[in-house]
């Protein structure tokens, strides 16, 4: 999942963080930019600070059940951090790959079957038509 935060000019040199907690005062901060313009990473949640555009984006990869939660964009600032509460609703898919991948073969395979035989009644009626 890709999330991105949105700031004011005024908090671009700030650093930024994403962090898990329901409460602000709960909140564990997971993962946080280290410099402007630049990637950190704790292998399955990333930080982006683009000042240029006055955002940062959050990427969250091999998501589980447990992710379900209250997230917090937020920056660090002297006084009062600022901050905006997201939540991520986690919706567990039944269908996997393969089964998706079997789907579309046989699918396919009709798809094939049906041009064959629509293509042998062209034949067989161009035929009958010709020597008619």
């Amino acid at each position: 999942v890709h999330i991105t935060c949105t700031y004011a000019r005024y908090f671009s040199k700030f650093p930024k963080y994403w962090c898990k907690g329901r409460d602000w005062m709960s909140c564990t901060i997971l993962v946080q930019t280290m410099g402007h313009n630049m990637t950190t990473s704790d292998g399955r949640i990333s930080i982006t600070d683009n000042t240029k555009v006055r955002e940062f984006s959050v990427t969250m990869e091999h998501l589980t059940l447990n992710d379900e939660g209250w997230y917090w964009c937020a920056i660090r600032s002297a006084l009062i951090d600022m901050r905006s509460r997201v939540k991520l609703n986690i919706i567990e898919n039944t269908s996997t790959a393969k089964d998706i991948w079997k789907h579309n073969t046989n699918y396919n395979f009709i798809w094939n079957i049906m041009r064959w035989i629509f293509l042998a009644i062209l034949l067989v009626w161009g035929i009958v038509t010709a020597r008619m």
